[in-house]
């Protein structure tokens, strides 16, 4: 049998995706809709489409959507009125942890510079990087940004590849819990 008090996995279904939920949808083209016609349309406008897998979210905003965090990732460029359609599929659905609780890590893929966060219950989780709550995750992702996007901030360092240096000091940040203003004291010294 069993042990008791192995948590319970919830499952996601179109009665209850849409009640503090963290999910990352995936761009599609709008002529997966196309001759679809909506199962639900937001006060905000968005669109819902349900299917036996998963669900497609036509919308022009993306990121906190009432108590969800909902992602898109996409290739796909707004078509009309800065819509994007998105995907996701059931098992997508994870639960949106109140946000004082640390239930996200950071993602970044150093060669398109950009940095994103994702749930712990992600199962690409590494078990290195550090878990944060929603807030303390948005303020490093801002820092990190500013890392991959400038390089101001590196001159007052010695290195020989700012790349690699960038690199380095982003993944400091990411898999420990010390501060941009303490690993730069660190660094500087």
């Amino acid at each position: 049998m069993e042990h008791q008090d192995k948590e319970k996995i919830k499952v996601y279904t179109r009665y209850n995706f849409f009640n503090k939920t963290y999910c990352v949808f995936k761009g599609v083209p709008l002529r997966e809709i196309r001759k679809r016609k909506p199962n639900y349309r937001s006060e905000s406008g968005s669109t819902y489409y349900y299917t036996k897998y998963g669900i497609y979210r036509l919308s022009n905003h993306w990121g906190r959507a009432a108590k969800c965090q909902w992602r898109l990732v996409s290739d796909f460029p707004a078509e009309i009125d800065d819509l994007r359609l998105g995907y996701a599929a059931w098992s997508d659905f994870r639960e949106n942890l109140d946000s004082d609780v640390d239930a996200y890590y950071i993602a970044v893929d150093f060669d398109a510079k950009k940095v994103s966060y994702m749930h712990k219950d992600n199962p690409n989780y590494d078990q290195v990087a550090v878990l944060r709550s929603a807030d303390a995750t948005r303020k490093l992702i801002k820092q990190i940004k500013n890392l991959l996007e400038t390089h101001k901030w590196a001159k007052y360092y010695d290195y020989d590849d700012l790349d690699e240096f960038r690199e380095e000091v982003v993944i400091r940040l990411i898999n420990s819990n010390i501060s941009l203003n303490e690993l730069r004291r660190e660094l500087a010294k």
